[in-house]
């Protein structure tokens, strides 16, 4: 498991103290609302505050006190670490743990995930295989186990059949 996952990107300055507009990499961006201390570069840098609804929000840190501050540090990538961010629900995962997951099916190994798309009524699972690539969506009654400690993600494999598609 990572203890650090990347959480937003620095778009731009937003007006002249050093706040910024970052795009959240979150589906639920209310959990990072209670970060006191974050990586931007290799600097660790305490939360003055921050906001974010849906994709996009605001985000003030310690030492970036102008626009000229917040403007180097446009497209910089900010991390928290697992420890700084509440639980998640059983059953939840972050998408930086299923990432990298081997997905069996009937058994065998098939591939790997490379890649998890959101869309509103269920993320979407890439998968590298010895053949090239497919995917599925994130069915309940499709995923019989995800073993995050085991590096694997267990399919049923009559219901895979019928959703998966070969790209």
């Amino acid at each position: 498991m990572k203890s650090e996952f990347e959480i937003a990107k620095i778009v731009k300055p937003r007006g002249l103290k050093g706040e910024m507009k970052a795009e959240f990499f979150s589906s639920d961006t209310a959990r990072l609302s209670h970060l006191k201390k974050v990586r931007v570069g290799d600097d660790f840098r305490d939360v003055e505050k921050i906001s974010a609804e849906g994709r996009y929000g605001f985000i003030k840190l310690s030492g970036v006190d102008s626009v000229e501050e917040a403007e180097e540090l446009r497209g910089a990538l900010i991390y928290a670490k697992r420890s700084e961010l509440p639980p998640l629900a059983e059953g939840k995962h972050y998408i930086a743990d299923i990432i990298g997951l081997a997905v069996i099916v009937a058994g065998e190994r098939i591939g790997v995930i490379t890649d998890v798309a959101q869309y509103g009524s269920a993320d979407v699972y890439s998968v590298r295989t010895s053949d090239g690539t497919l995917s599925f969506p994130a069915l309940k009654q499709l995923i019989k186990e995800v073993d995050i400690e085991g590096g694997k993600m267990v399919l049923d494999d009559i219901l895979f059949r019928r959703v998966v598609v070969y790209n």
